[in-house]
């Protein structure tokens, strides 16, 4: 960034001066409309200009409508954005009277500095109509700046960049709104909705506003959201305007709270539109409350390539025992409440092999629950010699590190909390995992483990009584129980099963059986009692009730989230004496790489720095 002479450089008095009046008396008049002259630029709520690290901020003592998080984020992001100041007029400075003056004085020092491109962050400053050139294209004429400048109000996104959301036209249809560059003596052109643009901005351009199918795509910062017609248009502090930008990625959100209804074949649609080179990195996410899973899994297929899913939007959260910000998958209310954090951050849906088989998505991004040897490619940490801990998309299982394993995707993700798996089906559970599972639950947060589900599919040595002392103590929403294999019905007697039929003989009382004559039935049942063989164990598919419990650190109650339905998948026989038998799993092990670091999801406290979005 090219550096400036400061606010009190060498003045040319007479030029900023007139270009503050030209500014004021053709029509560019101050949020609060108070005339300039009543005050004074040395009255005590004076303009102060702040250097960030090359980030110029014009503003009041007493404007904290940014906070040094926003302004780090903003100052990191715009550093090498290809030598251009950025100069953000406070939303309080703009009202005063000496904002003008003092904006002058500014551009005078960077043109003295040889400042060639100007971003200007300030509502409405590229708004340019006939008979009232935008305050983009006075100040690139007056000074020779080229200027970058917004149509609206710009979005201050998490992550340091800025965003113009389109502004509704008559009949409730949006219009284009975003950045302009204006040069000296020439046309302004149309740059995007997001400064800095990232490089799969033009892309986007050429994404329809609607599908075939009635559904609505919608510009938000990280890339494009997709909704049913009928469903709430997003709103610039919707949680879906805290997804920070990926500069080398977009994100399609699919559908908002009550309004989840958006099929397979419209976001192939949507995704059929972008550049293979595009296309090839889109992130799905859930924007309601409906798990996308079986959704993307139905795209990839539809595309014949690799999908990435989240397993919640992907917001700046905070984790670790430091308390260090990172973008992870956070599942929310409808209300936009953030709830908790998942282990698997993200999986990819594959289509079929090459002889058509289905395969299983593949873990991408996962964090460990607690310390241990861990397996990154099948998310698996080693806790004792016979216990292991594997990450779901729902939460956590905890098993036995040889033998059956349940799937990692077949249970969907539930926003209320996570479900934490016990055991396997049918399978006895000793006294060696109850430590086990105490220092699991120890490992959690208080806050995810008063959302958590312990869901039993073992058998308890002690009928249960240790698993109801350990959820009351560690305070768990729900101990559940697995639902019990059905047995199968008793097959009725056949003639392949009682043999060929035979004549019968009427015997009268006394008189001796006729040769030949088959001989009187024994007193019981034709066939002894059977023993059933389940051919796979089911888990239980009980819906979570709505809770109206405070959520911590906020006055907002919860809403009722979508409800937990599934299964944990087939179970194989494990190959010990007394096992149950079944057959084999639908899919194997995932793959994929541990996300380095020492990240503790499951804390529902998202910082107030990126939640809500929206400040102008």
């Amino acid at each position: 960034m090219t550096p400036w002479g400061g606010p009190f450089a060498r003045r040319r008095g007479d030029r900023s001066a007139a270009v503050a009046k030209h500014l004021r008396d053709d029509g560019v008049p101050s949020a609060g409309g108070a005339p300039a002259e009543k005050e004074t630029p040395d009255a005590p709520e004076g303009l102060l200009v702040e250097d960030h690290d090359g980030l110029l901020l014009l503003r009041t003592p007493s404007d904290d409508t940014l906070t040094p998080a926003d302004v780090a984020d903003l100052a990191r992001s715009m550093r090498n954005d290809d030598g251009t100041v950025t100069v953000i007029a406070g939303a309080e400075g703009v009202e005063a009277a000496s904002f003008w003056p003092r904006l002058s004085e500014l551009l005078d020092s960077l043109s003295e500095s040889g400042t060639e491109t100007v971003r200007l962050v300030m509502a409405g400053a590229g708004h340019d109509v006939k008979d009232r050139p935008a305050t983009a294209r006075r100040i690139a004429d007056a000074w020779g700046f080229e200027v970058k400048a917004p149509d609206g109000p710009p979005l201050v996104v998490p992550g340091g960049s800025l965003f113009v959301p389109p502004a509704p036209e008559g009949g409730g249809k949006p219009s284009a709104g975003g950045w302009w560059r204006f040069a000296p003596g020439a046309n302004p052109e149309p740059l995007g909705p997001r400064s800095p643009g990232p490089s799969w901005q033009p892309a986007l351009r050429g994404v329809p506003s609607g599908t075939a199918g009635g559904s609505v795509v919608q510009q938000i910062p990280a890339g494009l959201l997709v909704r049913p017609a009928e469903a709430t248009q997003a709103q610039p502090g919707d949680l879906y305007h805290a997804v920070p930008v990926d500069p080398r990625r977009p994100a399609v959100v699919i559908g908002v709270p009550y309004g989840e209804d958006v099929s397979a074949e419209e976001v192939a649609e949507v995704l059929a539109a972008l550049p293979e080179e595009v296309r090839s990195g889109v992130r799905l996410a859930p924007g309601g409350r409906r798990d996308v899973l079986p959704l993307a899994q139905s795209v990839s297929d539809r595309l014949d390539a690799d999908v990435e899913v989240m397993t919640g939007l992907p917001l700046v959260a905070a984790s670790g025992p430091l308390g260090s910000y990172t973008v992870r998958s956070v599942l929310a209310a409808p209300d936009g409440t953030p709830k908790w954090i998942p282990f698997v951050d993200a999986v990819v849906c594959r289509p079929p092999d090459g002889e058509g088989r289905a395969r299983p998505p593949r873990l991408l991004r996962w964090t460990p629950p607690l310390p241990g040897p861990a397996r990154p490619e099948e998310g698996v940490v080693g806790l004792t010699d016979r216990w292991q801990v594997t990450v779901t998309r729902a939460g956590l299982w905890l098993g036995p590190r040889n033998g059956p394993r349940l799937s990692l995707t077949a249970r969907q993700v539930d926003a209320s909390g996570p479900v934490i798996e016990l055991g396997i089906p049918g399978e006895l559970m000793d006294a060696s995992l109850w430590p086990v599972l105490a220092n699991l639950l120890g490992a959690l947060t208080p806050a995810l483990r008063e959302r958590a589900t312990l869901h039993v599919h073992g058998v308890s040595q002690d009928g249960g009584r240790e698993l109801r002392r350990l959820a009351a103590h560690y305070r768990l929403r729900t101990l559940r129980y697995a639902a019990p294999a059905p047995a199968p019905a008793r097959p009725r007697p056949t003639a392949q099963t009682l043999g060929p039929a035979q004549p019968q003989v009427q015997v009268r009382p006394g008189q001796a059986a006729t040769a030949g004559a088959p001989p009187a039935p024994a007193p019981g049942p034709a066939h002894g009692p059977m023993s059933p063989l389940p051919s796979a164990v089911p888990v239980s598919t009980e819906g979570n009730r709505p809770t109206t419990a405070p959520v911590q650190g906020t006055g907002r109650p919860e809403r009722a989230a979508a409800a937990e339905a599934g299964s944990a998948g087939a179970v194989a026989p494990a190959g010990r004496p007394g096992a149950r038998t079944g057959p084999e799993p639908g899919q194997g092990p995932q793959t994929g790489s541990a996300q380095p670091g020492t990240l503790r999801p499951g804390q529902p406290d998202l910082p107030s720095r990126p939640l809500p979005p929206g400040r102008t």
